[in-house]
């Protein structure tokens, strides 16, 4: 059928070229990312409490919130985090695949059913409920060198004129300007000046709330059809006031005599007046600062009322400067490297009008990795490219012939990407690691033909279109057969559930495509491109390159004259643009002949080693069962993982001051860590932030984080790890700090930062949540897990013993006093917590009005016992009366896992351990040292990664029963495929073997090796097979029949698995972006082809010989010359007479008609048929040594 394509050269170019051409166009439309979208929809539930502690938000908010959320469709976990700074949030996490979309309508409406019963003023701030994905995309620094400039002016103007901009980029999630420095109006009130003048609080809001409104007064002269008039006008007020000014002069208190108490006098800052309980006229209003602004509105230092920032809550410094600090994520679903590049954009038009001394700077981009790693990667494919290339060219022996293998790769690769269009897929290293396996793959079918078009001429001396002719009849049912083996291979890899099974299916499509095709070239392109371009055999003419005439002298000298200068000029071209890889090009030309007559040599030794052990029946089980059980003693010595860590250039720093230290004290240990970092070789720049902590974006006045940007991996010979232990070397100078370093996540969206993340779950259901004892089951779990080498750098934010004091009220005192308890409360709730009254419009944007006690007022527990409360008489009652205050201790910042109260820990494999192996040694310590009703919950990657089980070792059987079904259909035989599955753990163990020598973990990248590796190593033993197969059809022994194949199948063998192995070596040897992912693969391909070719090739004759014997001469289904049963039994009588010769069919009665007169193919099949029928003398092998 295949050879039909001859006479339509046309059709097969035009049918490559039209895959070229679709995949251009695929490559165009595919997004690129560093990883299939394989993070777990995340929805955020953002909850706002101004003044509320932690525990106030986990028993009025979060409780309820999540008792209604739990459950929601397809919801994996939920963690909840709480802070004393009055700030909740709650984290859904998804299944993978799930609509994000959807997912947050079922949770906004799980909200909306919980609202109702929410705290007034947790309702009034808004619950906001969004889709992101959690890993950061980008980390923004807005900075400047003037002196004049403060964080409040970087923040508001980052608000104001990037913020906005950056939102309606597509594929933005929600930008995050971290802290909270906006502008706000700032009513810092003098309880002292608020007793003198028996002003309370709720006087001070209620004063706001009526003269700072909204008017609509309406139009006059609005038309009621009752009255003509020519003109109307419409009536306007003032509105919510946006300037100090307005707000000093808001009245408080006015008297008939003209006396007026406006809300400036109650502002007047502590140290600017002298306390005086009864102030005349006009006292307050000239005094200090306090006092009317200048003409203009003039800034004023403090000022009681001033436009100053919402909170003061985080402390941001970039390389000594004061800077603003945005975070960018993605929305699900978009293209990251788009919105990337769309930011970028946008900040290069934005900083054309930055004010004098405004700069930004990018510290963290993830496309710096990705780029690295995909431009790695394409790097390698190229090489690769060029190495398969040298292969094929050293096997062959001419241009011509490595042209056709060669102009398969790219058709093959290029189409591919039309199929990953079509599926939704990206150009990530999944699929581009794919593209790197596949070069050695694509290019075997191809070599195939050549090389057997090439043997045909060798032994009739047909012309190419003739041998081409007849190979394809010879060999097409073997390219398919490896095709559909190889596609096999791939199949069961994409039912593979979780994030995991996005990389095997993505990595399974690219690759059974690439090999589809591949086929499909091997069919149509490759065979037309031999018959145009390859020359003939012809041994006995001039023209072949055996009989030229001598050159003379000076034919010689030019040639020396002219050609040693001008390859020693090419070869110093070559190592100059490439280095030794260039040069060993240049010199592959000469050795090319010496290499083919070494090959000649090497086959003729195994033919000699084949024909001792092939019979030996005994021996040839004895080597495979040693292989196998050498995999199962490597396999369990060897460290198992998920996704190993990368350097993606950037580390982040954690740091931890005491419980209940200040926030400047916290940015002062994190400039004292900046200043260190900076020093460190191959740190480019350092973001210290005080207030916040990137592992669970946390804030506390007691956390802190530093983002270190590293610099480019080419201009540094120091990994992120080798930084990592300088760092920890020179930090140990900084007191009083618990410090610790981390590399992001493996996978963006799972978490942020790498290595494993678990907690330690309350599930005691006690009637109240003992933190105090958690804590303690916390500390002693992390003591027991340090002692263990698998896991290192634990770190924890868990701590109970946060300086606290509990008010405590005498209600009966408090009821003689005529004091409600509930305005008490709210009282020192705004002058020590704060709270918003109304809002304001200032620079097209909305702003809030907090009223505060000045901070002198509200430093130490004792200042509490000079506040005053106004009681039902109007008297200024102190708290000193009714309330008291009981130190203790407690928590600044409350988890919860699943319902449960939890702490946090985070942590890395130790120093030679693999993730799995540290996952392992955690559940081991938790079964030894946690007590009853206390447990463990892994999140992020963890989470899968607990969950991951033995599916790949599922998956490979299951992978090698496709094979297996696939050649029991190819050689209708349930046996003869057993002598290709038998061979495969050869190569495995050559897989397991480098992986353990190299130090390289069992992860995922080694499993995507192994299924590749399986379809390789099958493909090798079934081209043994097929033509050991078609042999024995042909009449020769099961013996000469297994040697001749081996023999006929080595070169092109060692070709194409040589070619394979040039391929991954560039992977085995890579360093920079993405090494560990590309050492892996790569050694697990080299490991396995490596052995699976020198050795495999020996034993696949000798399990091809035994399995044969065993199925030789039996058929599944009779055929029409089987005797009835009993003529079987009466001939089994010994008295029987031997039965008569059978004559020879004449020629006329055995030859079938055939499609073409000049195929002897047609004669081949007919003359092998009786010795296939025939299980006689002919299979018992003389020289079976079992």
């Amino acid at each position: 059928m295949f050879k039909k394509i001859l006479k339509r050269p046309a059709f097969a170019l035009v049918t490559s070229i039209m895959l070229l051409f679709l995949g251009v166009l695929g490559i165009a439309r595919l997004p690129i990312a560093q990883f299939p979208d394989v993070a777990p929809p995340t929805v955020y539930v953002s909850i706002a409490y101004p003044g509320a502690s932690a525990n106030v938000l986990i028993d009025s908010v979060i409780i309820p919130l999540e008792q209604s959320i739990n459950g929601v469709p397809n919801m994996r976990y939920m963690v909840s985090d709480a802070t004393s700074a009055g700030e909740a949030t709650i984290r859904v996490y998804f299944e993978p695949g799930t609509d994000p979309n959807i997912n947050v309508v079922n949770v906004q409406n799980r909200v909306n059913i919980m609202s109702s019963r929410l705290p007034e003023l947790v309702v009034r701030e808004g619950i906001l409920v969004s889709q992101v994905v959690p890993s950061m995309l980008m980390y923004l620094n807005l900075y400047s060198t003037d002196p004049n400039t403060d964080q409040k002016d970087l923040f508001n103007y980052a608000n104001i004129y990037i913020m906005p901009v950056l939102k309606r980029i597509q594929g933005m999630g929600i930008p995050t300007n971290l802290g909270n420095r906006s502008f706000a109006m700032r009513i810092w009130l003098n309880p002292e000046r608020m007793r003198a003048y028996n002003v309370s609080v709720e006087d001070v809001m209620e004063a706001l709330a009526e003269q700072s409104i909204i008017g609509s007064p309406g139009r006059l002269g609005q038309a009621t059809g009752m009255t003509s008039q020519s003109k109307e006008y419409v009536l306007t007020y003032v509105g919510r006031y946006n300037r100090a000014e307005q707000y000093e002069n808001i009245i408080l208190a006015a008297k008939p005599n003209g006396e007026i108490l406006r809300l400036k006098d109650v502002c007047v800052p502590p140290e600017h007046h002298t306390p005086t309980w009864a102030p005349t006229e006009g006292e307050g209003e000239g005094e200090g600062e306090g006092e009317a602004p200048p003409e203009g509105g003039a800034k004023r230092e403090h000022a009681g009322i001033e436009l100053g920032s919402e909170f003061f809550d985080i402390y941001t410094d970039v390389d000594g400067h004061p800077a603003a600090s945005v975070v960018l994520k993605q929305s699900p679903g978009s293209n990251a490297a788009e919105v990337i590049d769309e930011v970028k954009a946008t900040l290069e038009e934005l900083e054309k009008s930055f004010p004098p001394g405004m700069d930004y700077e990018i510290a963290y981009d993830v496309s710096r990795f990705v780029d690295a790693s995909i431009e790695k990667v394409l790097h390698t494919l190229l090489e690769a490219f060029i190495l398969v290339s040298l292969v094929v060219y050293m096997f062959l022996g001419d241009f011509r012939s490595t042209l056709i293998p060669t102009l398969a790769v790219p058709v093959s690769l290029v189409g591919t990407f039309f199929v990953l269009d079509l599926m939704g897929f990206s150009i990530n290293l999944i699929t581009l690691f794919a593209m790197v396996l596949a070069i050695g793959i694509v290019v075997d079918n191809a070599i195939v033909v050549v090389e057997a078009v090439h043997a045909k001429m060798a032994e009739t001396h047909l012309s190419p279109y003739r041998a081409t002719k007849e190979v394809l009849h010879e060999i097409s049912g073997a390219i398919i057969a490896i095709t559909l083996v190889m596609t096999a291979v791939f199949v069961p890899v994409t039912f593979i559930p979780g994030p995991v099974g996005v990389f095997y299916r993505q990595f399974g499509v690219t690759m059974a495509t690439a090999i589809v095709l591949s086929g499909v070239v091997a069919l149509t392109l490759t065979p037309v491109l031999c018959a145009m371009i390859l020359q003939p055999h012809e041994a006995d003419h001039a023209d072949a390159g055996h009989d030229k005439k001598p050159r003379d002298l000076r034919t010689t000298l030019t040639y020396v004259l002219v050609g040693v200068p001008a390859l020693a000029g090419l070869g110093y071209l070559a190592y100059t643009l490439w280095g030794p890889p260039g040069l060993l090009i240049m010199l592959v030309p000469f050795v090319q002949r010496p290499f083919s007559r070494g090959v000649d040599w090497v086959t003729n030794l195994y033919t000699g080693i084949l024909r001792p052990i092939v019979t030996r029946r005994a021996l040839t089980l004895a080597v495979v069962a040693a292989f196998a059980a050498g995999i199962v003693v490597t396999n369990a010595k060897m460290a198992s993982g998920f996704i190993p860590g990368e350097d993606q250039g950037i580390i982040y720093a954690v740091l931890q001051t005491p419980p209940g230290s200040t926030l400047e004290y916290t940015n002062a240990k994190s400039q004292e860590l900046e200043k260190i970092a900076k020093q460190v070789e191959g740190v480019a720049s350092v973001t210290s932030v005080a207030g916040y902590e990137i592992l669970t974006e946390g804030r506390g006045s007691n956390a802190g984080t530093a983002i270190i940007n590293l610099e480019d991996w080419s201009a540094r010979e120091n990994t992120a790890r080798d930084i990592i232990e300088e760092l920890e070397e020179r930090a140990g100078e900084i007191t009083d700090v618990k410090l610790e370093f981390f590399e992001p996540p493996a996978i963006p969206g799972f978490g942020a930062a790498g290595g494993f993340s678990v907690r330690v779950l309350d599930k005691t259901q006690s009637s109240v949540a003992d933190y105090q004892r958690l804590g303690e089951v916390n500390d002693k779990f992390m003591a027991a897990l340090a002692e263990r080498p698998e896991v290192q750098k634990l770190f924890t934010f868990y701590a109970s013993d946060y300086p606290q004091y509990e008010i405590i009220i005498n209600n009966d005192i408090a009821m003689q006093k005529g004091v409600s308890i509930d305005k008490a409360l709210e009282n020192i709730n705004i002058l020590v917590g704060s709270t918003y009254e109304q809002g304001f419009i200032l620079f097209n944007q909305f702003y809030k009005v907090y009223v505060q006690a000045w901070p002198e007022f509200r430093r130490m527990p004792e200042d509490l016992d000079d506040l005053f409360v106004k009681n039902d008489a109007g008297e200024m009652v102190p708290y000193s009366a009714f309330m008291s205050i009981k130190k203790q201790q407690g928590l600044n910042e409350i988890t919860r896992y699943n319902l449960y109260p939890s702490a946090a820990i985070q942590g890395v494999p130790g120093e030679g351990y693999s993730s799995g192996e540290a996952l392992q040694a955690i559940q081991e310590v938790a079964a030894e040292t946690l007590p009853q009703g206390y447990d463990i919950g892994w999140e992020g990657l963890s989470w899968d990664e607990s969950r991951k089980g033995n599916e790949s070792v599922y998956i490979f059987l299951v992978v090698i029963a496709f094979v297996y079904l696939i050649l029991v259909g190819q050689y209708e035989s349930f046996l003869i495929p057993l002598a290709v599955i038998l061979s495969l753990p050869i190569g495995v163990f050559g897989s397991f073997f480098l992986l353990q020598l190299v130090g390289l973990a069992n992860d995922v990248w080694a499993q995507l090796g192994m299924i590749m590796l399986v379809g390789l190593l099958g493909k090798n033993a079934i081209l043994i097979v097929e033509f050991a197969v078609q042999r024995r059809a042909e009449g020769l022994s099961l013996k000469d029949a297994a040697i001749e194949g081996g023999k006929l199948r080595f070169r092109p063998i060692q070709m194409t698995s040589f070619a394979f192995i040039a391929g991954l070596i560039p992977l085995a040897i890579a360093t920079g972006a993405g090494a560990i992912g590309n050492r892996t693969i790569g050694t697990t391909g080299v490991g396995g082809m490596l052995l699976g070719t020198v050795v495999g090739v020996v034993v696949i004759p000798g399990l091809y010989y035994l399995f044969g014997r065993l199925s030789d001469g039996r058929k599944l289904l009779p055929d029409e010359t089987a005797k009835p049963l009993s003529e079987e039994l009466e001939a089994e009588q010994p008295e029987a007479p031997e039965p008569e010769p059978k004559p020879e069919p004449s020629a006329a009665a055995t030859d079938e008609p055939s499609d073409d007169p000049e195929d002897p193919g047609a004669q081949v099949e007919i003359t092998a048929e009786p010795a296939a029928e025939s299980p006689g003398p002919a299979s018992e092998d003389p020289d079976d040594k079992s």
